[in-house]
């Protein structure tokens, strides 16, 4: 009935209460709704104002509603203003951003949206604002903003190229890198595949690795050789993961690309530098090996079968001090340690190695730890055999401490050992004494027969010296041919004078040498220590200064030193230096000593004699400084000076109209060796036209005797020129009979020490009679020298005597105190006055 009755009720009723509910069902939507929501009328006034709008803004609703929205004033009021009336005039706009403000809130950001109410004929009657405080979302989604802006940021900056492919296989991003990796633009690849990009065959494989990742979620990894913007391969490591969307699902592939061209390249030079290093180590002359740091052989290379004759794998596992000498084993493991510890070797280390065949080898190593490189993971030794350089320089040793000739200790070692024998005497109190010596003659053989001779007598000498003193003696060569002997610890001058005798009685048998006998002597000068000195130097200079001594007295002898030696020495050392400018200066004068036929006593020849005009000591004889002049080689241009001079005045007495006699001239061995002798003699008969045979070249006994083939040609040469050649002094020497027949002499001069006693001593007697009938026999003529009493000169005549000279006839004079005897026809007839 109720329900019948409800329905009876009029039309208009139910109108009514249909838009009331509606209205209430409105209202109840508006206040229940999230978002805030107010109306305003056309005059701004507040007519609607939800719980929402309560919440928002703060304001309660009875405090709103009639009165107008608070935050309307100013520049902020007058835009709201101007939206209103844009509203108001039938337009809706949609979210508006403002922010909103009240007492100490912190600021809100709201969107606002509105739109206009409208009344019954469609009149707008009011504005109908929506709010939504979006202050939260926008702090999210500017700091997502943020973070994707650095995510973005990162992907640029890393260096390695990196991509990104949708589900679809399409590409989707790029970072920096892989655009300057590919030289292509971001845009020109976005959206296409790897089939578009590398055609089919390449995309297929691209997309089956990439379906698996997908699928799987597992990251997978390849080396490919792609071709980069230069057109250049490269060698990278692509790894790909797959990324997914918000609800899990797979979205695409990342891929990250690894650029491993340098290693590519570094892992083929590494190979091919073991390909080398193989290729060295087993084509060196030098032992390589690797040890461990114990020192066992991890390798070996090749060259240790030619170098100690083992082979390389049997040395596998040993280890390398068991074969090194005892005496060096401590020394190697100290460089080994130090090897192992420091990385290498300050400086390489020597030491002896037996080889199979169980000879010693010197061996020189150099190192590096190359433990802690696992293509090593060893020491690596570089040995090097030096056992021949060790010979050499232990050879180069022994050459520089002793004489290459004799092979005796050299003066450096000898002054060494005599400085060891001044430390000895100091501790023990006991002398030495150090022994010159220097052999007599010696020139004489070297210039005459060669230096080979030569070389072969003092070889000789060495070992008869070595045979004359004690084990512990030092014998040393001082150059030339002088030698220094070292009798260590001795009492006095007894075994000293006992050593020297000794020596000069072994120096004194005969030397054969080119095929001859030669005879020499020694001249030996003794200085002890302390007496005589007390340090190397002056002990040397005060014995040598003894030998000389004992050559002024004759040679052949020894002297001590005694300090009144210097004086000699000084005497001497003056002489030298004033004879050098006498030579340089020309301070000498010739004088002549004429040769006379004994039958007739026409001068048939003349000697020349030189002087030594010395400001000092007044006019020397030769035989106070020819010696020198020999012994300083001196007499080689005093002998061209001689020569000149003497040719100069002939020729001179020639154009003066005397008579054309024969000069001559003495020649010393020094010169007969000078090369350029013959030349030198050419010259000067050319510059003074003397006639070759007016020249007489006279030579030794003991210069003939020692002659060699080249001197035999070279005095062939001379008489080829027509000059004569006179033997001087013949009889004191050791003549051979061959060596007359063989050289071109044309006279004998029977020296003056046979003339002067042989009317009184029948033994000169006999010798001048032998040497004058030989002379006939052998087609040459005499002359004797140093005639000085009518008996002697009467004798000579008796046994066939053809020339003599001597005080007899006349003493050496000038040039121009000789002319008047050379005007005369004889000299006999002033003998007879006198």
């Amino acid at each position: 009935m109720w329900r019948w009755k409800c329905c009876q009720r009029p039309s208009s009723w139910y109108r009514k209460r249909y838009d009331n509910l509606r209205h209430e069902s409105l209202r109840a939507s508006v206040e229940t709704s999230p978002l805030a929501i107010y109306a305003i009328n056309p005059a701004g006034i507040v007519t609607l104002w939800n719980s929402a709008a309560e919440r928002l803004f703060g304001i309660k609703c009875s405090e709103i509603l009639g009165s107008s929205l608070p935050w309307v004033t100013g520049a902020g009021g007058d835009a709201i203003r101007d939206l209103r009336e844009k509203i108001l005039a039938g337009n809706s706009v949609h979210d508006i951003q403002v922010a909103w403000k009240r007492g100490g809130r912190t600021p809100r950001e709201i969107s606002m949206s509105a739109a206009p109410l409208r009344g019954s004929g469609d009149t707008i009657v009011g504005i109908l604002i929506t709010c939504t405080d979006i202050t939260d979302i926008k702090a999210t989604s500017q700091a997502l903003e943020v973070q994707l802006h650095f995510m973005r940021e990162l992907l640029e900056v890393i260096p390695n190229p990196i991509f990104y492919r949708g589900a679809g296989g399409r590409y989707i991003g790029f970072n920096r890198a892989w655009e300057e990796f590919f030289g292509v633009r971001r845009e020109d690849w976005i959206g296409k595949t790897p089939g578009d990009k590398y055609g089919g065959g390449n995309a297929a494989r691209f997309e089956i690795a990439e379906a698996e990742v997908l699928l799987s979620g597992k990251t997978a990894a390849a080396e490919e050789v792609i071709v980069d913007a230069a057109g250049v391969d490269r060698h990278i490591v692509k790894q790909i993961s797959r990324f997914t969307s918000p609800n899990g699902t797979p979205a695409g592939i990342i891929g990250v690309l690894t650029d491993i061209t340098a290693f590519k390249q570094a892992e083929e030079a590494l190979r091919a530098s073991e390909g080398r290093f193989q290729a060295l180590t087993e084509s060196a002359m030098d032992i390589v090996s690797v040890l461990d740091r114990d020192g066992r052989i991890l390798y070996q290379s090749p060259s240790v079968r030619h170098l100690l004759g083992f082979e390389p794998q049997d040395m596998i596992g040993l280890n390398q001090f068991d074969m090194v000498h005892s005496n060096d084993a401590e020394r190697l493991r100290a460089a080994f340690h130090e090897l192992v510890e420091n990385g290498t070797l300050d400086k390489p280390v020597e030491f002896r190695v037996r080889a199979q065949n169980g000879e010693w080898r010197n061996l020189e190593a150099i190192g590096k730890n190359c433990l802690d490189i696992p293509a090593v993971g060893g020491i690596i030794v570089n040995m090097r055999d030096v056992t021949d350089r060790r010979v050499i320089e232990e050879r180069i040793q022994h050459l520089a401490f002793h004489d290459a000739l004799t092979g005796l200790p050299n003066r450096l070692l000898i002054q060494d050992r005599i400085s060891q024998a001044i430390s000895r005497s100091q501790r023990t109190g006991q002398k030495f004494a150090v022994m010159f010596i220097d052999i007599d003659n010696f020139k004489n053989i070297n210039d005459t027969l060669g230096h080979d001779a030569g070389d072969d007598l003092l070889r000789g000498v060495a070992e008869r010296l070595t045979e004359s003193v004690r084990a512990h003696d030092t014998i040393a060569r001082q150059g030339g041919d002088e030698f220094i002997v070292l009798l260590d610890e001795i009492e006095g001058h007894g075994v000293a004078t006992r050593v020297a005798q000794k020596i000069l009685d072994a120096l004194r048998a005969p030397f054969k040498v080119a095929e001859l006998v030669q005879h020499v002597s020694g001249s030996i000068g003794l200085a002890l220590y302390p007496d005589d000195g007390r340090d190397a130097a002056t002990l040397l200079k005060n014995a040598d200064t003894a030998m000389f001594h004992g050559k002024d007295l004759g040679k052949n002898t020894y002297q001590f030193f005694t300090p009144q030696m210097n004086i000699a020495v000084k005497r001497r050392a003056t002489m030298e230096s004033n004879l050098r400018a006498a030579v340089k200066q020309g301070d000498f004068s010739l004088v002549y000593q004429p040769q006379i036929d004994l039958n007739t006593g026409e001068i048939v020849a003349l000697e020349a004699l030189v002087r030594w005009l010395s400001e000092e000591s007044g006019t020397m004889m030769p035989s106070e400084f020819i010696p020198l002049a020999e012994e300083t080689g001196l007499i080689s241009e005093l002998g061209r000076w001689v020569l000149l001079e003497s040719c100069r005045q002939n020729k001179a007495w020639q154009d003066m109209g005397l008579p054309p006699r024969r000069i001559a001239v003495n020649l010393s061995a020094r010169q007969l060796m000078d090369k350029g002798f013959i030349d030198s003699v050419a010259r000067i008969l050319a510059e003074t036209g003397l006639d070759p045979r007016y020249l007489e070249l006279e030579i030794t006994e003991s210069q003939v005797m020692r002659q060699g083939e080249g001197s035999v040609m070279l005095l062939n040469q001379i008489a080829d020129m027509g000059i004569h050649i006179a033997v001087d002094d013949f009889g004191t020497g050791y003549s051979s009979l061959s060596y007359l027949k063989r050289l071109p002499i044309g006279t004998l001069k029977i020296d003056q020490s046979f003339i002067r006693d042989m009317t009184v001593d029948p033994n000169d007697t006999a010798i001048v009679v032998a040497i004058i009938n030989m002379a006939k026999s052998l087609d040459l003529q005499i002359v004797a020298e140093g005639i000085e009493t009518a008996g002697q000169l009467a004798l000579l005549r008796a046994q066939g005597c053809g020339v003599g000279q001597g005080f007899c006839f006349s003493v050496p004079l000038s040039a121009k105190d000789i002319e008047p005897m050379l005007a005369k026809h004889s000299v006999f007839a002033d003998m007879q006055r006198a």
